[in-house]
């Protein structure tokens, strides 16, 4: 699949943003704000923050992470390192697994995942970033008409 002008350009207002990652906009401008580096946090033009779908893509990560319990800090490193790997293309097949561990969390990125008792969770990586870019490209072509 080749990724959409979108993926990499800042085209949604974080209200839309919000939509298509299923997030209240209040929760989404709380994470941007808490977000530790400078990467996924949008553009700034005229007094407006605009995103990218990357970046909407690392707070969809955010957001499935923090849903099985991954603290937002932990959760926001680790879906760091995955959206910025997918600037070119997505994964074939990847996907993610998270596990509980004594106190903290595992991460493991695997082709075949391991169905094992200690399983928390596993994301579908490219499948995610599929469903998020068709809900995007209707945002998209809406703003364009």
């Amino acid at each position: 699949m080749n990724l959409p002008s979108f993926w990499r350009r800042a085209s949604f207002a974080v209200s839309e943003a919000a939509d298509l990652i299923g997030v209240p906009e209040m929760t989404l401008r709380t994470w941007l704000a808490r977000v530790p580096f400078n990467d996924f946090t949008g553009i700034k033009k005229a007094n407006r923050v605009f995103l990218s779908c990357q970046d909407a893509y690392f707070f969809l990560l955010v957001r499935e992470m923090t849903r099985f319990g991954v603290p937002v800090r932990s959760a926001m490193h680790e879906a760091r390192d995955i959206a910025d790997a997918m600037d070119e293309a997505l994964p074939n097949g990847e996907r993610l697994v998270i596990r509980h561990g004594a106190g903290s969390h595992g991460f493991e990125i695997i082709n075949d995942p391991d169905f094992t008792t200690d399983s928390g969770a596993i994301l579908p990586l490219r499948s995610l970033a599929v469903g998020l870019i068709e809900r995007a490209a209707v945002v998209y072509l809406e703003e364009a008409n």
